[in-house]
């Protein structure tokens, strides 16, 4: 178990990527699957998304939330406390916080798919103290720290378990096995990654590399990358539609958002949102997309079918990461100099 990285040197970006690592003995992701069945019948449709979210108040916590990722209960958010060395756990209903403490400056988080797991990228401004922490959420306590390539960004849990991490100073995504959480693999992408989505059915990735500003088609079950294809300037973060149909792209210095088609990556609608958008959501029936606009101190609400801006709403001072509830009912949006993370209500519920 490692816990002092602080003094780690930085590495410095390269300016050509490296070639694909994949590692040996890789299967593909899972086939895909339809809703589930029980006894008495099928899976409810998830609620009817509202065009106009509805605040319904503000967790004051810590000194400059950044990520958030929201427990398969729905009961229990996480926040990473990007200007300390906290990660604090939240109980949605009686608003009590409790903090993990982790060895250098947490920044992204995501969860396993049972929520047993928390992952949090780590580093420093002057980007030391690289790594991956992992949290043992039920005990609330750091199980591991991981030594990992420079400046760590948006973690994301793959529907077959494993962790894909950006690096954003090594132009690659490292991937973790979830059992023994030791590096199974890398794949080389354009500078320099910021965030990772998957389709559905697993069977493909996407990367926002933001300097390049470009996106990476990665096939999951050989770690190839299939294609690089340009967007419009410094994509941030991304996200794919539950039918794994639609990708929601955000454009951070152009202050647009752009859809894709996930198929052949023709691009479908191109949206003007508020200034400096980092985050992107989509509401759990795929009809609406919560898009964070960090220098507006705001949230552009898109409609995925015309791809028109259908409402904006006021949310804290500069707000960073957004992260919808796995019920669908709720989205919660960090405010990085309003110490606070918005609670708003998504749908009638």
């Amino acid at each position: 178990m490692r816990y002092a990285l602080a003094g780690d040197e930085p590495e410095a970006a390269p300016t050509q990527p490296a070639a694909t690592q994949p590692a040996p003995g890789q299967t593909g992701g899972p086939a895909p699957s339809g809703p589930a069945t029980e006894p008495a019948g099928t899976a409810e449709p998830p609620p009817a998304s509202l065009a106009t979210p509805v605040v319904v108040g503000r967790i004051g916590l810590g000194q400059e939330p950044e990520g958030v990722a929201v427990a398969p209960d729905n009961k229990t958010i996480y926040v990473a406390d990007q200007s300390s060395k906290d990660v604090h756990v939240v109980d949605v209903a009686s608003k009590q916080v409790q903090v993990v403490k982790v060895p250098n400056t947490p920044r992204f988080l995501a969860l396993s798919a049972d929520g047993g797991r928390l992952y949090v990228s780590l580093f420093e401004s002057d980007f030391t103290g690289n790594g991956m922490a992992v949290i043992d959420t039920a005990n609330r306590t750091l199980l591991k720290t991981i030594r990992t390539g420079p400046r760590p960004f948006e973690p994301t849990v793959a529907p077959d378990g494993k962790v894909w991490l950006p690096i954003h100073n090594g132009a690659r995504v490292e991937i973790y096995d979830d059992k023994s959480l030791t590096e199974a693999g890398r794949i080389s992408v354009p500078p320099n990654p910021h965030w990772i989505a998957f389709t559905p059915d697993g069977r493909t990735a996407f990367t926002a590399n933001h300097e390049s500003s470009q996106i990476s088609v990665v096939n999951v079950a050989d770690r190839l990358v299939l294609k690089n294809f340009r967007v419009g300037k410094s994509p941030h973060a991304l996200a794919v539609t539950p039918d794994g149909e639609k990708l929601a792209v955000t454009n951070y210095d152009l202050d647009t958002v752009e859809i894709y088609d996930t198929g052949d990556q023709r691009l479908i609608h191109k949206v003007n949102v508020g200034r400096e958008p980092q985050a992107v959501t989509i509401s759990s029936d795929g009809r609406h997309a919560y898009v964070v606009n960090e220098g507006s101190d705001n949230l552009s609400v898109i409609d995925l079918n015309t791809g028109k801006v259908v409402s904006t709403v006021a949310v804290g001072d500069s707000p960073r990461v957004n992260a919808i509830s796995p019920d669908g009912l709720r989205l919660y949006v960090t405010d990085g100099r309003g110490k606070t993370v918005t609670v708003l209500r998504t749908t009638e519920k």
